[in-house]
Formats: C-alpha cells, sequence, structure tokens
C-alpha cells in the first residue's frame, strides 16, 4: 500500500468512475484498476461495489477514505514546508473567516498577504463560526477566525482583539431618543440571530442567564445579509458589532446604541487544529492577520 496507490483509489472515489478518474490522472484504464486491484489486495478486502453505472465505495473503503485524505493532505503539506526551506514559500493556504471578521480583515490581509507571498495560492471562505469550527476539526480548513468562548479544546487558540458589541434596530421611537441602551432593557425585544453553534449566539445567552433572562429569537438566521435584511424590515432587532452593520447605520436604516450595564465585547481568537501542523504558508498567513490586527 503506498501514497500513489491511495491517491488513485481517492480519485476513483470522488469521481465514482474508473474511466473518469484514469482520464483525470491521465493514465490508462487498465492501468488505474491494477493499482486499484493491488490496493484491495493489501487491504484484504473489496474497497468499491461495482454497478452498471461506475463504482461506489464499500465500508471498507469508505474507511480507507477518511484516513487516505489525512494522509494525502499531511503528504502535500510535507512537499510544501520542504519546498519552502530551499527558497519561496509556496503551496496553498485555507482561510476560514465569519462575515463579520471578513467584512473587516479580509481585504487588507489579503492584499498585503498577496505582497508578500505571490505564489502561495488562497481559498478564503466565509462562514458561520459553528460551519468554520466544524471545517477547521476536520482538516478542510487552515486557519479561521472564531469567537472567543466556544472554540473546541482540539483547536489551538490565540487572541487577537476584542469589539464592544451594539444592539441594531430600525430608527424608529423609542430607540432614536437613545444613545445607549442595557443588555437587561432589550432582552424583551423579538430577536434575529443566528443559531445556537454560532459564537456570537453562545456569548449572548450566557449574557442573558446571567441575569437570569433568555433570549427572545423570532427567527434564526445563519446569515449575517439576512439577518440584517430582516431587521431592516422590522422583523425584529440583532446584537453586533458596529462593523457589522456599519453600512446600513450609515445609509440610514438602522441605528447601533452600545450595550451597558454590562458593556458586552466578544474576543476575535487565531484557531488552527491541533491535529494538522501548519504549513509554512500558513503560519506566514498567521503572521500577517497578527500584524495587520495589530
Amino acid at each position: 500500500m503506498d501514497l500513489k496507490q491511495l491517491r488513485s483509489f481517492l480519485h476513483v472515489a470522488e469521481t465514482g468512475s474508473l474511466s473518469k478518474a484514469a482520464k483525470r490522472l491521465n493514465v490508462t484504464q487498465p492501468a488505474l484498476s491494477r493499482q486499484i486491484r493491488l490496493l484491495e489486495e493489501d487491504a484484504g478486502a473489496p474497497l468499491f461495489i461495482r454497478t452498471g453505472r461506475g463504482v461506489l465505495l464499500s465500508e471498507a473503503g469508505q474507511m480507507l477514505q477518511a484516513r487516505a485524505r489525512v494522509l494525502n493532505e499531511e503528504m502535500e503539506r510535507l512537499k510544501m514546508d520542504l519546498t519552502a526551506f530551499a527558497g519561496t514559500v509556496r503551496g496553498q493556504v485555507r482561510l476560514g473567516l465569519p462575515p463579520s471578521v471578513g467584512l473587516v480583515l479580509a481585504g487588507p490581509v489579503i492584499e498585503k498577504f498577496r505582497q508578500q507571498y505571490p505564489h502561495v495560492h488562497l481559498k478564503v471562505t466565509q462562514l458561520l463560526s459553528g460551519a468554520l469550527q466544524d471545517a477547521l476539526l476536520e482538516g478542510r480548513m487552515d486557519l479561521g477566525v472564531l469567537f472567543e468562548g466556544n472554540v473546541s479544546p482540539h483547536l489551538h487558540s490565540e487572541p487577537l482583539w476584542a469589539e464592544q458589541l451594539y444592539f441594531i434596530t430600525t430608527p424608529a421611537k423609542p430607540w432614536t431618543q437613545r444613545t445607549e441602551i442595557s443588555l437587561s432593557e432589550c432582552l424583551d425585544q423579538p430577536f434575529i440571530l443566528p443559531g445556537t453553534k454560532h459564537g456570537l449566539r453562545d456569548l449572548l445567552d450566557k449574557e442573558a442567564a446571567k441575569l437570569d433572562r433568555t433570549l427572545n429569537v423570532v427567527v434564526e438566521a445563519e446569515s449575517l445579509a439576512i439577518q440584517t435584511e430582516l431587521v431592516c424590515r422590522g422583523l425584529g432587532s440583532t446584537i453586533l458589532s458596529y462593523e457589522a452593520s456599519k453600512s446600513h447605520v450609515e445609509a440610514g436604516r438602522l441605528i447601533a446604541l452600545p450595550l451597558r450595564e454590562p458593556r458586552v465585547e466578544r474576543v476575535s481568537t487565531l484557531v488552527w487544529s491541533k491535529d494538522y501542523p501548519l504549513t509554512r504558508a500558513a503560519q506566514a498567513m498567521a503572521e500577517v492577520i497578527k500584524d495587520q490586527v495589530k
């Protein structure tokens, strides 16, 4: 069982077809079939179920696919690091950002990184924190930014910055006559917020619990754009950082009142998996992010 066979296996599993995988790998189908057959002999079990329309993973094949992906990704990381030691930093960085962080951080960070490391391919994805954490734990992302408080113990975490949270609502009475608001005052309002796996929701649930209260969430929206759109339509209020709602506030569609008594803040942290060491390219990205935050 060698790495070449495992990579061939992964391509067949992904395409569901020996002929399509052979074309992708630029090899003949008999040669690819032989590699799969040798791999199955080493495994001691069939890895695919042959059908009239292609191939499906067997139970053993499903188990091998998960492990083979990890091995293949680790070998790619090793190759990129060894290449980087010889000179230019190359490879790929997969960066995940929550929408509110992406609004502020993505532009300057990516611009600076591209200037310093033009040979690194960047893949930047916007995800809510629950989905982002899952992607980091499963090795589908190299780096991400999450909010302190509900970060998995299987992730490394470095604090980046703290930001105050605001009560965001439509510019109507009595809110237009206020310059700030306490958390307890606004808890009875109908809220548009993300689901419970999201870091912001987790933080707000905990702050409300300290007051022996609960949030009145009327709509769970797993999208920042949808959250603010629904608030603009008067369907509820939300709680966000000022930057996340800045464009709507400046356009007069929403108002932002700082939360007092208590002042509510969330801390953004740079995170990556303890199970997937950072490549030199990902380490470089981490340094660019930290420099930009400073």
